[in-house]
């Protein structure tokens, strides 16, 4: 049950990032690509073979390099939105699987309180005592999320004022 589960998301997925338009297809990988240790190898080797090649009597960019400083500012220009478009495809496929997770848990929490409740009623017929359910039956009851969610923020505001 869970391996389908995985494989359902999994294509879910694929199929959402295949609908994405060209070019933040191109601007992940190209993000994903250039944030990998061959690319900081090729870099080094880049720069190394320039400024060995520039400080000779070849150098068609002698020092300050002017050119070179331009390519690698244009590059790092670019570069950065890529990384940012990037950044925000994965920052919205990290919303919709806490989206996910939220409403899987709220689903569980719904069956959780159901099945107590059912075990209340179980342990009526059988007559086990009301002390042996307390803790059961505190928690038999239907969780309101934006009271939880008021909850929450109230005890964020009062550890923000103590700190």
């Amino acid at each position: 049950m869970t391996r389908s589960n995985i494989e359902v998301i999994l294509r879910l997925e694929r199929e959402r990032q295949a609908r994405r338009p060209w070019a933040y297809r191109m601007a992940a990988r190209i993000a994903g690509f250039c944030g990998t240790a061959p690319v900081l190898w090729l870099h080094a080797i880049f720069f190394a073979s320039w400024l060995g090649f520039n400080a000779s009597s070849l150098a068609f960019d002698p020092y300050p390099f002017t050119f070179l400083t331009m390519v690698v500012s244009l590059e790092a220009i670019f570069l950065s939105f890529f990384i940012m478009i990037g950044q925000n495809i994965a920052s919205r496929e990290n919303e919709r699987r806490h989206q996910l997770d939220l409403q899987i848990n709220l689903l569980n929490e719904r069956e959780m309180t159901a099945m107590l409740r059912l075990m209340g009623t179980i342990a009526d017929k059988l007559e086990i005592s009301e002390a042996d359910q307390a803790e059961a039956r505190t928690f038999a009851h239907n969780t309101d999320p934006r009271a939880l969610l008021e909850q929450i923020v109230s005890a964020e505001r009062a550890a923000r004022h103590t700190s």
